[in-house]
């Protein structure tokens, strides 16, 4: 008969907390940062549609669109992998 009283439960606030190597992906989510640019007029006055800012709308034009990577986000670094 199987019985879990050896394993210790995992705590409800740490159940989906996990490592990576990935400098985009870290716990809570993907870790990328998206410019504020409109693709369309250059303006820097846009608003987010998305609550991680990958979909906007540009107040000055006021098209909606993808947003493209912060420039820092362009050229990660990546660390290497160790197990």
């Amino acid at each position: 008969m199987f019985t879990n009283s050896n394993f210790q439960q995992t705590p409800l606030n740490d159940a989906y907390n996990f490592n990576t190597f990935s400098p985009y992906i870290m716990n809570g989510g993907l870790n990328n940062r998206f410019s504020p640019i409109c693709i369309f007029c250059s303006s820097n006055n846009t608003m987010n549609l998305v609550n991680d800012g990958s979909f906007k709308q540009c107040n000055s034009c006021r098209k909606q669109f993808k947003a493209t990577l912060a420039n820092n986000q362009t050229n990660p670094q990546f660390l290497p992998y160790r197990s």
